[in-house]
């Protein structure tokens, strides 16, 4: 009887060591002010680069959250899981120096294409995707900053879009990367 009482002990022990292990790193609500100090906490890791993020847009995608955020006169974003326990952690940053940024991320749904930026004075409308030889039209929203998204196949093996294989439209279809370009990608 003692036996059974010592190995319950010992398995409910085990069983609450391992569900805090996994929440313990899922610990952002999905709370904007939570969110925007976390995202400092992350970015000032090793040298402190900001105090202040002010968050721009953001997309829930199934058991993914994409936050895009600007600190100074830059823009950045952030991916989050969801934990089972409705709570977000941190699963990478990307800071650099460009208004628009691509990417190819997996949720429990699948791959995704998502574009992030800024619509420098509402003039990109869209913009058409070559991605492992297939072509994706992505409406651009008419709004100064954006995440917008379109799934591909789990087959697609590039992560980012090459160089000449991404070209924006205006709306009247007129071609307008290389004027974008300029402002867009420093």
């Amino acid at each position: 009887m003692k036996k059974k009482i010592y190995y319950t002990l010992v398995i409910l022990v085990l069983i609450y060591g391992g569900f805090s292990l996994y929440y313990r790193p899922y610990t952002i609500a999905d709370n904007k002010m939570q969110l925007e100090e976390s995202v400092v906490k992350i970015i000032n890791r090793p040298v402190v680069i900001t105090d202040k993020v002010e968050i721009k847009q953001e997309l829930n995608l199934h058991n993914k959250k994409f936050v895009l955020f600007s600190y100074g006169n830059k823009l950045a974003n952030v991916e989050l899981i969801k934990g089972i326990n409705k709570k977000y952690k941190i699963e990478g940053v990307e800071l650099n120096d460009n208004y628009f940024q691509d990417d190819i991320r997996t949720t429990s749904d699948g791959k995704y294409l998502i574009l992030v930026g800024k619509n420098y004075n509402s003039k990109i409308a869209y913009v058409r995707v070559l991605l492992d030889s297939n072509e994706y039209k992505i409406n651009i929203p008419q709004q100064e900053y954006f995440i917008t998204y379109c799934k591909v196949p789990m087959e697609t093996e590039r992560t980012f879009i090459g160089v000449g294989n991404l070209k924006i439209y205006n709306s009247q279809d007129v071609d307008i990367t290389e004027e974008m370009n300029k402002i867009l990608f420093k």
